[in-house]
């Protein structure tokens, strides 16, 4: 019985480092370079999910039921104001306007080390492009079109969108809206100064 209890120990030790290297090595998308190494999930699990928004977090964070499956959604390639910072309750309105309590469509790309899902999603817009169809909006570029988040180009690599996030920051940065409207902190300078 004694040699079984430490066999057990020993089993229970080893679960728990390999779990705790798990968590290490999943990126934070918190500015933490160090232990940002994409964990990519299963390329079976990365066709788009039909879900509903069940919280808006912030301008670039929200919580989404996939049919009964809870998750907790990072947009790709992103990076919106903080609550604080200026602009940062402009960015998480305009995120609640455009999903809150709406379905979405959420493509997974990755799993950061927090378990949450880094996704593309889109949205049915109000606007029609014809008698029954409705525009279709890639969220992740509506909030950087806006002016109301950046492009984290250091976490956008994954997004397969990645041109239309990039497209979409260079037309706020011409219209100079939003964060380019003035000398505003990145979210990640912002992160790392307080810690």
């Amino acid at each position: 019985m004694p040699c079984a209890i430490a066999v057990l120990g020993v089993a229970v030790f080893f679960f728990h480092q390999n779990h705790q290297r798990e968590i290490a090595a999943r990126p934070s998308y918190e500015g933490n370079n160090d232990a940002a190494i994409a964990r990519p999930i299963k390329l079976s699990d990365t066709k788009y999910k039909i879900c509903e928004t069940t919280r808006v977090s912030d301008g670039d964070t929200i919580a989404v039921d996939c049919d009964g499956e809870k998750l907790k959604l990072r947009f790709c390639g992103i990076d919106a104001p903080e609550s604080k910072q200026p602009l940062g309750k402009e960015s998480k309105a305009l995120m609640s306007k455009l999903v809150e309590g709406k379905q979405v469509y959420v493509r997974p790309i990755e799993l950061d080390r927090y378990g949450r899902t880094v996704a593309e999603v889109e949205v049915k817009s109000d606007r029609k492009v014809n008698q029954r169809d409705y525009e279709v909006l890639f969220v992740n570029a509506e909030m950087v079109k806006a002016g109301l988040a950046y492009e984290y180009k250091q976490y956008s690599k994954n997004c397969p969108n990645r041109d239309r996030i990039e497209k979409a920051e260079d037309e706020a940065k011409q219209k100079k809206i939003g964060v380019w409207s003035g000398n505003y902190e990145k979210p990640w300078d912002y992160r790392r100064k307080n810690k």
